[in-house]
């Protein structure tokens, strides 16, 4: 199902930075019409849609990732980053509208943690990019609401590199491996490539699909992608990123000398309109 929302073009809508808007001379029937995402109707929630709007809360950055916004079609599409007060707990979340379907994904807002290949910047980290040789202990924890219809998943993601250098300026060339972890899904979605095995990690049996050349890194070239697909909805937990990437390393699929550069959270949007609220997050990392 899934190509990449980390195509270059990606890079091109971020320096944009803003929604498409009507051409100059259109006349108000022509404009396409705002399909409002749901999450504005909650009480006491408030929301920030600007395109690419980001948050800070500690070494991690929420960002509203409209990657795809120019495949919107007759209609503007609204996602929104979301904030609310929920039993004495502040929380952030998302919160879209997306009509129609595009199998290779309109957005993806999400949250990252480390150096980011595709935006650049300093890392929120000093350790990363992490050398897979020298990780410890390496885990995510996090616990979603999520109230959505139409096509999407839940897919936190690690981007591996070949270096452990990081720049202010984007570098995708730098991009090996990408590796997802879908938690939820429509059962009828299906990660790109075909399934090359099924380990048991973590008490949890997951299908691996791998897809060879995937995007396009800036030079002309893909990078491989491999998808943990869960075989239950999994909104809370914990992801064992070490032991999945040990077990990789094992089966000849990344090297020791590969970095981990950023950890990213988030929902793939295929279609249709969504909220989610981050109950808790937390990248667990050593050394």
């Amino acid at each position: 199902m899934r190509l990449t929302p980390f195509a270059p073009l990606a890079l091109l809508l971020a320096a944009c930075g803003g929604m498409p808007t009507a051409a100059p001379n259109a006349t108000p029937a022509q404009k396409a019409p705002t399909i409002a995402a749901p999450g504005h109707s909650e009480a006491g929630a408030t929301a920030d849609c600007a395109a690419w709007a980001s948050a800070i809360v500690g070494p991690y950055k929420y960002e509203n990732n409209v990657w795809g916004i120019d495949k919107a079609r007759g209609f503007t599409p609204e996602q929104c980053l979301l904030r609310r007060t929920k039993d004495g707990q502040n929380e952030i979340g998302w919160t879209w509208s997306w009509p129609g379907q595009d199998p290779t994904v309109f957005a993806y807002p999400q949250i990252m943690f480390g150096w980011k290949p595709w935006s650049g910047g300093k890392p929120s980290d000093p350790r990363f990019p992490l050398k897979i040789s020298a990780m410890k202990r390496l885990s995510m924890d996090y616990e979603v609401e999520t109230q959505a219809t139409g096509s999407y998943n839940l897919a936190p993601e690690i981007w591996l590199t070949s270096s452990g250098s990081w720049s202010e300026q984007p570098n995708p060339k730098l991009i090996t491996t990408e590796i997802m972890f879908w938690m939820d899904y429509q059962q009828s979605a299906v990660p790109a490539g075909q399934i090359v095995d099924q380990p048991m990690l973590g008490g949890v049996r997951y299908d691996l699909f791998r897809a060879d050349n995937i995007g396009n890194r800036g030079d002309g070239r893909g990078w491989t992608l491999y998808s943990f697909r869960s075989p239950t909805r999994q909104l809370k937990g914990q992801i064992p990123i070490d032991e999945l990437l040990r077990y990789m390393v094992g089966k000849g699929l990344v090297s020791t000398d590969d970095y981990v550069a950023s950890v990213e959270f988030g929902n793939e949007v295929v279609g249709g309109s969504g909220t989610t609220w981050v109950r808790k997050f937390a990248v667990n990392v050593a050394p």
